[in-house]
């Protein structure tokens, strides 16, 4: 029922939508004003594309998951950008678009005093605008989304104040919501979300409010925020369980609520794209059931202790049934799992089609090499439980959580207790509790490599931020921890364009040619600061640059 709701409201909004865009001569008079939309639809409208934004952002084709190295290109097509860090300049044009709409949606809520609809739109909001922040550093913000006035090109402000404007929105959306009655005037089916549920709101807003502070440690002496104070506040109503998780359902339909890897929105399956090796190396090393999940077995195995080539039936921990090919070999060179990674960083397409292949014959096309695993079927289908899109996630709470308890001075007790709900978080996210018959929880949890009381764990900072980039599969949080801390101590390519470093930023993308734009543009690229993998011929506009929130913390680098 929740997704044939979704499929009649979204169908609605398009009708709504062409019907203003028909009428544009006579935006004024007609009855299909774009300003006397229901802000029902505008909430679905908001919330879908604003997921599905993001979503391209950090699925497995992104940039950010080649950065993250939980995938990698296996042929040459767009390796040199996702594997070596060739990154082209960003894009916002999406993110403005939809907050756009979002104002439309506070100034309905404003004006017919419905108040979730001003406290949603808020939300929605901070999310994007420090998403934008996040990745780019100052951004057009208190001067944004005002073409009407004929402000047609805006200031970057500066990153710490569009940081400090999110904090703020985020407590008055929250404030807004507890003074509402717990059942919201809001269409159940409009609120794609949480069908309504004003408690979840404020745990949204609350959680993200956590996610901020915790970016801003490193700068906290600098805001006109206490963060420390905002912290506090906000953890006594954050995500408790996977069910308040910021989750999409994707349709599976149409592009637009597809996921990536379907033949909808996929033309060809993507097997070019494959598990990174540090993450599978990870799993593997652990017996952790989430690499079953995400990540194909080999087709062909590599096998030292065999003398001819022999067929055996695999089952994995899901109960899935898989043929391979085990193939015997002398060589200490080849990988003998069943699940082999690609190693991080490499763009050139001999590396690529040979790994793990050993003598054995060219007789694959190079991007279904069957040494190496392919991503999980999943991640193959228009549409899967275990795709949906996140902004936020229960398993992040308790992460941020046990490394606040960790760094001693956000009055968060009991790091462990968080670590192991983080974990736990993400294994219920995934099902591996309710599906895997013989797996212990506890015993997964204990061992040396995994228990937070480990004698082998002498960082603890170290272990909590690695096991929170593997709870955060596919998701963009880990680059920004990476970047406030230098953990998970990621390897940088092997290839990367700039030299031994990740990232730190996307470069803006290329300003209007006009001078009021461009003084602004370069008025904020003056404000960053090169790092030594920016080449000295090049602008300070590069993705090796720090903005504010890196500039004299020493971090990552």
């Amino acid at each position: 029922m929740k997704k044939i709701s979704i499929i009649l409201i979204i169908i609605s909004l398009g009708q709504v939508f062409q019907s203003c865009e028909n009428d544009f001569d006579e935006l004024n008079i007609s009855p299909n004003n774009v300003e006397e939309v229901s802000p029902n639809y505008l909430l679905t409208h908001v919330i879908s594309t604003t997921t599905m934004e993001f979503y391209s952002l950090t699925n497995q084709f992104s940039n950010i998951a080649g950065l993250n190295q939980y995938t990698q290109r296996g042929t040459e097509f767009n390796a040199a950008k996702q594997n070596a860090y060739q990154w082209d300049r960003g894009s916002w044009g999406s993110f403005y678009n939809i907050l756009r709409t979002n104002k439309l949606m506070y100034e309905i809520g404003e004006k017919e005093d419905l108040k979730f609809f001003m406290a949603a739109s808020l939300i929605m909001k901070s999310f994007t605008f420090g998403l934008i922040a996040d990745i780019f550093g100052d951004c057009p913000y208190s001067e944004a989304l005002q073409g009407n006035s004929n402000l047609i090109f805006p200031q970057y402000d500066d990153q710490k104040n569009v940081y400090e404007g999110v904090l703020n929105d985020l407590k008055r959306a929250s404030s807004i919501l507890q003074e509402l009655d717990p059942k919201l005037s809001v269409l159940p089916s409009s609120d794609i979300f949480y069908n309504g549920d004003r408690d979840k709101w404020i745990k949204l807003a609350n959680s993200l409010r956590l996610r901020y502070c915790l970016r801003l440690d490193n700068k906290k002496d600098q805001l006109n925020v206490d963060i420390l104070g905002e912290f506090k506040d906000a953890a006594r109503m954050v995500f408790e369980s996977n069910d308040d998780n910021a989750t999409m359902v994707l349709l599976g339909l149409t592009d637009e609520n597809s996921a990536v890897g379907g033949n909808i929105a996929s033309s060809n399956p993507p097997y070019s794209i494959k598990p990174g090796k540090p993450l599978v190396d990870y799993l593997r090393e652990r017996g952790d059931p989430r690499l079953q999940r995400w990540v194909h077995p080999v087709e062909k195995k590599w096998d030292f202790h065999i003398s001819e080539k022999t067929t055996i039936e695999y089952t994995d921990f899901f109960n899935n049934k898989f043929q391979i090919t085990v193939l015997p070999t002398n060589n200490t060179k080849l990988d003998t799992s069943l699940y082999v990674g690609l190693p991080i960083g490499y763009d050139n397409l001999d590396f690529l089609r040979n790994y793990n292949k050993g003598d054995a014959k060219n007789d694959f096309l190079d991007e279904k090499s069957p040494y190496i695993s392919y991503l999980a079927p999943i991640y193959f289908e228009n549409s899967n439980d275990f795709v949906n899109p996140s902004l936020i996630t229960y398993s992040e709470i308790e992460f941020i959580l046990a490394e606040a308890a960790l760094l001693g001075y956000y009055e968060v007790s009991n790091a462990e207790d968080h670590y192991k709900k983080g974990i736990k978080a993400s294994m219920e996210q995934y099902n591996i509790l309710s599906e895997g018959e013989n797996f212990d929880f506890e015993e997964f949890y204990n061992q040396p490599l995994i228990s937070y009381n480990s004698s082998l764990i002498d960082n603890k900072h170290k272990l909590i931020m690695t096991q929170k980039w593997i709870a955060l599969w596919l998701q963009a949080e880990p680059w920004f921890d990476y970047r406030r801390t230098g953990l998970p101590a990621f390897e940088p390519a092997a290839n990367a364009a700039y030299g031994a470093a990740l990232p730190l930023r996307f470069a803006y993308p290329t300003p209007f040619a006009d001078p009021k734009y461009v003084g602004n543009y370069e008025e904020a690229v003056s404000k960053l600061e090169k790092t030594k993998f920016v080449p000295s011929n090049q602008s300070k506009d590069h993705s090796y640059s720090k903005s504010w929130l890196l500039q004299g913390t020493g971090k990552p680098y």
